[in-house]
């Protein structure tokens, strides 16, 4: 681990994990829609005591979520998603599926980075057809990482309003807040 992301991990208190929450968006566009739902689900969680962080990856060195070059961008940001007690992946749906820019971070966090957190998926679409893609998609993608997968969204063009999502999917999200935070139950005592 470089030095970067050993002092985030310093930086927190002695249970880092507790209230911390972290969301990934993976769309390669910013903004976007799936980016706009992770920003709702973690401003949910900061006005329930969250410390909150997004990790937008399409500002981050393509070469490093490659692994063909070091970055210590990527480095702080994997670490900060190991630290996390919620990880909330979000994406638009790509060939019915998520982007390969979301495949592509998880692809470099190491075995077991997801033990005991639990991961919310979140995803964007036009067709209503591909609302399991959260199911079959991205569920095992952190039981991968031995995360623990709960319900997601699926949300498709119609449900925002020139770019807005609308009250349905606002409640969703306040819905989905709540029910992360219940699971989450005491805060772990693993290193």
């Amino acid at each position: 681990m470089r030095a970067s992301a050993s002092r985030l991990l310093r930086r927190r208190d002695a249970d880092p994990i507790s209230t911390f929450a972290v969301g990934i968006s993976g769309s390669p566009r910013s903004p976007s829609r799936s980016k706009t739902l992770a920003e709702l689900l973690l401003k949910a969680l900061a006005e329930r005591g969250y410390e909150t962080r997004l990790i937008d990856l399409a500002v981050l060195p393509a070469d490093a979520l490659l692994a063909r070059a070091q970055s210590a961008e990527v480095d702080v940001a994997i670490a900060a998603v190991g630290e996390a007690r919620i990880v909330v992946a979000a994406t638009p749906t790509y060939r019915a599926l998520y982007t390969g820019l979301l495949k592509a971070f998880f692809d470099l966090m190491p075995q077991s980075h997801l033990r005991s957190k639990i991961c919310i998926g979140l995803q964007t679409g036009t067709a209503r057809e591909h609302y399991l893609s959260p199911d079959y998609g991205l569920r095992p993608l952190f039981a991968s990482l031995e995360g623990i997968p709960v319900a997601g969204i699926y949300a498709t063009d119609d449900e925002f309003v020139e770019g807005v999502p609308s009250a349905r999917l606002l409640e969703w999200v306040t819905e989905l807040a709540d029910r992360a935070i219940a699971l989450t139950g005491p805060a772990s005592t693993q290193p």
